[in-house]
């Protein structure tokens, strides 16, 4: 029996796939929105998607914000540290994944809870996200926003790559789609965790045993 460990809380898994979802179904009915303008048709068709994308476009902003400040805050701050904290492990891991695919013998450096490729995935998201609110914001409030239209169609063209990459990760490429399960149970097996965020576990065991030496020590005093 595979032993596992709890890689994300509740709440990240609900902020995941609260945003992952809507960020689809926004990218899909602006890219359909783009071939209608692209090819000048005006319809029900059109009109529908437009109504969607703005429902789609207001859950984004409203839920996450929700589940932000209603959720797990140490885990956020926690999260925040770890994307922020960007060295030269992480260009050499990047440098490291550039060269597996052709060479057998590349020594990969030990990741995070997040590796870099995650990071770089997060800020693309998270950058890209309030970009396309912002400028989402002004097309609904404004009949001419041709600057702002430009900008958000842009960005959507731009970051639809990076979706398909990180997608292609966690669903098609074999040595980290067992990872996928986390955004579901929350739970990875404990062998895989080691082997692709070793900082991460290494972290976790510390802090496992600091707790149990506080709650050994708490006991002792009464």
């Amino acid at each position: 029996m595979k032993h596992t460990v709890l890689r994300f809380t509740p709440s990240e898994r609900w902020m995941h796939n609260v945003v992952m979802f809507n960020f689809i179904l926004l990218l899909v009915t602006g890219l359909g929105m783009i071939y209608f303008n692209v090819s000048a048709q005006v319809g029900d068709a059109r009109g529908f998607l437009v109504s969607a994308h703005k429902v789609f476009g207001v859950l984004l902003m409203a839920v996450p914000l929700i589940i932000f400040v209603f959720g797990n805050k140490r885990i956020w701050l926690e999260n925040i540290r770890v994307v922020l904290r960007f060295g030269m492990t992480d260009i050499k891991w990047f440098i490291s994944q550039t060269l597996t695919p052709f060479l057998s013998n590349v020594n990969v450096p030990d990741a995070d809870k997040f590796n870099a490729g995650q990071k770089a995935w997060i800020s693309i998201a998270f950058l890209s996200t309030v970009s396309l609110m912002v400028t989402g914001i002004i097309i609904w409030q404004t009949e001419s926003a041709i600057l702002p239209l430009f900008i958000h169609t842009g960005v959507t063209i731009l970051v639809t790559p990076a979706l398909a990459g990180h997608m292609f990760m966690a669903l098609i490429n074999k040595d980290t789609r067992q990872g996928v399960t986390s955004i579901i149970d929350g739970e990875v097996d404990a062998e895989w965790a080691t082997h692709h965020h070793k900082i991460w576990m290494d972290r976790m065991a510390r802090e496992r045993v600091m707790e149990q030496f506080r709650a050994s020590d708490e006991k002792s005093e009464e």
